[in-house]
């Protein structure tokens, strides 16, 4: 199936839409989209481009670097929604575009995935799992941000899919095109090095866990 393939009218249309296509699922706008009304992509980008770059930033660790990835993201996005099938949502086969793009720009830039604290030979063993989502204490806030930021890209942008997009593990799988014990492996090493430095800051947290 073809369309207006011109990244530049969707990503920067100005043209008005009907309310009701702001509310519309994201099936509905592919849709639209395939139909040829190319400018209806610009919703998906409303939709999506916020926590797109919250996983470019996780992966790249560059404001800058994100933005162009995800800019080239949406593009490859519009340009292969053709081939775009029913057999994941929209989200995941996005998220995997930009995780790709993502990948690529970094190896690009050799730049290698270390972390000290989180190596693959040791195992986390006791791990309490604490639902950062709920705590929105300033310093809690902060030494999430923090610690994300220090933290390797294939810890931190598991981390990102599963508490910032909400992604279930099925979906990470997809994306990441890992297996799904790997996936469970570093989510959990991710969330063990969140909560020992929440730990350094908030002693108190201790309690709240073993109370949970």
């Amino acid at each position: 199936m073809s369309f207006n393939r011109n990244p530049d009218v969707v990503l920067l249309s100005k043209e008005p839409h009907m309310q009701d296509q702001r509310t519309a699922s994201d099936e509905d706008v592919v849709r639209l989209v395939r139909s040829g009304d190319a400018s209806a992509f610009r919703f998906l980008v409303d939709r999506y481009k916020q926590k797109a770059l919250s996983l470019a930033v996780r992966l790249l660790k560059d404001e800058h670097a994100a933005d162009d990835a995800l800019q080239e993201s949406f593009i490859k996005a519009y340009t292969a929604l053709g081939g775009f099938r029913n057999d994941a949502t929209f989200a995941t086969w996005f998220y995997r575009i930009v995780y790709t793009t993502c990948l690529n720009a970094l190896k690009k830039q050799k730049r290698a995935f270390v972390h000290e604290g989180l190596d693959e030979e040791t195992l986390v063993r006791g791990f309490v799992d604490v639902d950062i989502t709920s705590l929105d204490d300033t310093l809690v806030e902060e030494t999430i941000r923090e610690e994300l930021a220090k933290m390797s890209p294939l810890y931190a942008s598991v981390m990102d899919l599963f508490y910032v997009q909400e992604c279930s593990y099925e979906d990470i799988v997809k994306i990441t095109v890992l297996p799904l014990g790997t996936v469970k492996t570093r989510l959990n090493r991710g969330r063990h090095a969140l909560r020992q430095a929440l730990l350094k800051k908030i002693p108190e947290l201790e309690s709240w866990t073993k109370t949970s």
